[in-house]
């Protein structure tokens, strides 16, 4: 589990990054205080601090000492069990983290949207993971509004008002990663699509596709909400404006953010299973199928 919450933050932050470029990872401070030592390698109390200072920038909260402590804990644990693993996936976070922090105000809060609508879900999805339940728990005490709406009930399995719908559904494809000749992790093929949809009758939208080819790296970001209504399986959304970022980092003279219409748009719904798993269907000229994420 602990792997899978590893690859899992890495894949969301190489997908809403816009720059796919690699930062160095800045020098360890002089006298930082080794916590553990193996294979030739050691983690530092100030590599832990500086992941959890991501994790804060991300959900806008802060660990307690408690939290603090408990973090810290799961990464010594961790480490002895996987060396250079966890010194890998430590060192990514702290890179991308310092390429986040390159960005200016407005470029951060997308940044951060992005990867909380979708990492949030998947950390709901490991509820006997430690460290997801420790991060989750650290989300929530910023974002109690906003968790109770998405532990709303959505157990139901016939199409009839909103509330047979509310819940977060995503539909997802993960391709092969890309690193650099140094083994830096660069970025992923993949393509996230989330659904939301609240009690009070609106509904957000996140769709994320991230491309890449060779040493190029291509990344696509939509958001928008709107107003959703729900008649027997017929499904009305009447959305505003959003937003269509396109980033291409070998084209960069033509890479643009534009702002997406009001539109309207109707879909047929069904629900089925799939392995054992309810799925929400949307059908327009094709059928695409989401599964639930809390």
């Amino acid at each position: 589990m602990m792997n899978q919450l590893k690859y899992i933050s890495m894949l969301v932050l190489s997908i809403v990054l816009l720059d796919g470029t690699t930062i160095n990872i800045p020098a360890r401070a002089a006298g930082s205080k080794v916590l553990v030592t193996a294979e030739n390698q050691s983690l530092s109390k100030s590599d832990i601090d500086k992941v959890i200072a991501f994790y804060e920038w991300a959900f806008a909260a802060k660990f307690t000492p408690e939290q603090r402590n408990q973090y810290q804990s799961l990464k010594l644990n961790e480490y002895r069990k996987d060396p250079a693993g966890t010194t890998k996936s430590i060192n990514d976070i702290i890179s991308n983290y310092t390429q986040v922090l390159g960005k200016n105000e407005d470029e951060q809060s997308r940044v951060r949207q992005a990867f909380n609508t979708e990492f949030v879900g998947e950390l709901r999805n490991l509820p006997n993971d430690p460290e997801a339940k420790l991060l989750l728990s650290v989300y929530n005490s910023a974002n109690a509004n906003e968790t109770a709406a998405n532990n709303a009930d959505n157990s139901s399995t016939s199409v009839g008002d909103i509330s047979s719908i509310v819940g977060k559904w995503v539909w997802a494809h993960t391709g092969n990663s890309a690193y650099n000749t140094s083994g830096t992790f660069i970025g992923s093929n993949g393509s996230r699509f989330t659904y939301q949809f609240i009690p009070n009758g609106t509904v957000e939208f996140t769709g994320i596709m991230n491309v890449m080819s060779g040493s190029c790296n291509q990344q696509i970001f939509q958001s928008r909400k709107g107003k959703v209504k729900l008649s027997g399986s017929t499904m009305t959304i009447n959305w505003s404006g959003g937003t269509f970022t396109r980033d291409f980092s070998c084209d960069r003279a033509n890479n643009y953010t534009k702002t997406l219409p009001a539109e309207n748009e109707t879909y047929q719904v069904k629900f089925k299973t799939d392995l054992g798993q309810n799925q929400l269907c949307l059908i327009s000229k094709d059928e695409t199928c989401f599964s639930p994420t809390n």
